[in-house]
């Protein structure tokens, strides 16, 4: 591993720190969607349980204890039950804009680094041919073809390492992306439903 960095040359430098960059990143954004997740559907059901009897404070602690955007903008709903429905809709539009940008946070990181490292990759690439072709240029790629592989190897080594981390990256990006999809629609679903809920109790 050592040996291929220090034939990437100088490009392989930028090319780890993006590599270090995106696990770290992937991993602490995996992780937090991974805590986040919960059963919307027994959270749901759970929580018109208690408003249909009209336990409107066990309701909150129901969604309280629970992790994930879904519960925030419930409890957010249920907080404000005995308001206008049109204050109610804003204050669970205001969470759910928070839930969305916590969701989002650092995703612009992978998203550079997707578009950076192939770049990187193509810049040693080109310094790669560049000592290539001075190899040539000074006529010792006949007597010394140890030379001229060095650049060679330069130019193969940096597009093939930058590729490796922007394609894993792009897919948990991808990955990243559609569980937030997922559960933005989800806090739409499930607002809905809350909102019906209180309108057929009268609450507003």
């Amino acid at each position: 591993m050592v040996d291929v960095i220090v034939r990437g040359g100088l490009v392989m430098v930028p090319l780890l720190l993006c590599s270090v960059l995106a696990v770290a990143v992937s991993l602490e954004r995996v992780w937090f969607m991974v805590r986040a997740r919960v059963d919307t559907e027994d959270l749901m059901e759970d929580v018109k349980l208690a408003l249909a009897q009209g336990k409107v404070l066990e309701a909150m602690q129901i969604a309280k204890k629970s992790r994930g955007p879904v519960a925030s903008v419930l409890s957010a709903g249920i907080a404000h039950y005995d308001r206008e429905k049109e204050e109610i809709k804003e204050r669970v539009e205001e969470v759910g804009k928070e839930e969305i940008f916590k969701m989002e946070r650092r995703m612009n990181i992978l998203d550079a680094i997707v578009t950076i490292a192939p770049l990187l990759g193509l810049l040693g690439t080109v310094t790669g041919i560049i000592k290539s072709f001075n190899v040539l240029g000074a006529l010792e790629g006949i007597d010394q073809p140890a030379a001229l592989s060095i650049g060679i190897a330069e130019a193969l080594i940096t597009t093939a390492v930058g590729l490796m981390i922007a394609i894993p990256t792009m897919a948990v990006y991808s990955y990243l992306n559609s569980l937030i999809d997922r559960n933005a629609a989800e806090m739409t679903k499930r607002t809905n439903e809350l909102l019906d809920v209180l309108e057929s109790r009268g609450e507003y």
